[in-house]
């Protein structure tokens, strides 16, 4: 069998980015659930919606998005391969709501003067930023009248093993965490 050259460019960047025991672990998979349970409460229902994700990494949080919001998401990422890669794959894939990739820094102005219903800031991106106040300052401009920022890091619990998950949602008009929706 003969690989074509997408496909060997995916299984080559899969190959050096995915064997760490991190993507195996049961805290990934805990983070994981309990992320997804906390965005899907709140993304409204049935409305036409803007949405954002800052720090594509290997993709997966940007493709479950598209399936959850069921169009096309903004996925933003400064590192060229990572856009590349990941755009690649949702083509391979038939993505049914494929992402649009911005390749940039948003700290350089990579989101411009466009605005989102919901942005999402997932793992270690605020962190790797360098500048984690201004690019949450800048995200929270980004948001349309009414938009929600859902920011989630993730860290090592002090003195426990594991990792802790910590979630926050802000409003457009407001940098102050708010009360999870019921």
């Amino acid at each position: 069998m003969t690989l074509s050259a997408d496909d060997a460019r995916l299984l080559e960047y899969y190959v050096q980015r995915g064997h760490g025991p991190w993507n195996l672990s049961l805290d990934a998979a805990w983070l994981d659930y309990e992320l997804r349970r906390y965005v899907t409460d709140r993304i409204p229902d049935g409305r036409p919606m803007r949405v954002c994700n800052i720090g594509i990494g290997v993709g997966l949080w940007d493709d479950w998005l598209g399936y959850v919001v069921g169009d096309v998401i903004t996925s933003v990422d400064r590192d060229r391969e990572i856009c590349d890669v990941f755009a690649l794959r949702q083509r391979r894939e038939r993505h049914p709501h494929p992402a649009r990739v911005i390749c940039g820094d948003v700290l350089a102005g990579a989101l411009a003067s466009e605005t989102f219903d919901v942005i999402t800031c997932i793992g270690s991106t605020l962190h790797e930023s360098g500048a984690p106040d201004g690019l949450r300052q800048l995200l929270t401009a980004s948001l349309a009248p009414a938009g929600r920022l859902i920011v989630a890091e993730v860290r090592e619990n002090m003195g426990s093993p594991g990792v802790a998950l910590t979630c926050t949602s802000t409003g457009r008009d407001t940098l102050s965490p708010q009360p999870p929706q019921k």
